[in-house]
Parts: structure tokens; sequence; C-alpha cells
């Protein structure tokens, strides 16, 4: 029983601080592809469109991360009010 009481303070935890963690994550991953980039030596047209579709992508991935973050954020402030 004492596990699933961790378990639960746990989860109570991360549901209180998932817009941090949420903006956190798509920051790291912005800085990550980022770091990826500067390290790409190819300056071939044809890479370089990839480059900018698989960054676009990372900032769709960061903006979905960070946007369920801060819902979730607010799902709970909205439910704490009631």
């Amino acid at each position: 029983m004492g596990a699933l009481d961790r378990l639960n303070q746990i989860v109570v935890i991360l549901q209180q601080h998932a817009a941090t963690i949420g903006i956190t994550t798509a920051g790291l991953m912005v800085a990550i592809y980022a770091i990826w980039i500067m390290m790409d030596n190819d300056q071939s047209p044809m890479h370089r469109t990839e480059r900018w579709a698989q960054l676009r992508k990372v900032f769709i991935c960061a903006v979905i991360i960070a946007a369920t973050g801060a819902f979730v954020q607010f799902a709970q402030s909205i439910g704490g009010m009631l």
C-alpha cells in the first residue's frame, strides 16, 4: 500500500509541474537539434532543405509538448476552483 501512496505522490507532483516540464523538454529538443545542425558540415541545397524540414518538425513537436503541459496546468487550476 505504501508503494501506491508513493506513486500517487509522484503523479501529483508531476501534474503540478506539467507546464514547467513541458516547456523544459521543448527547449531541450530545440537546443539539441540546433547543436546537431551546427555540427553538420553538409552545405548542399538538398541537405539544407532537409534540415529546415526537420527543424520545422522539431518546432511543431516542441510547441505540442509545451502546449500540452500548459493545458494540463490550466485544467488543474480550473479543477481546483470547482
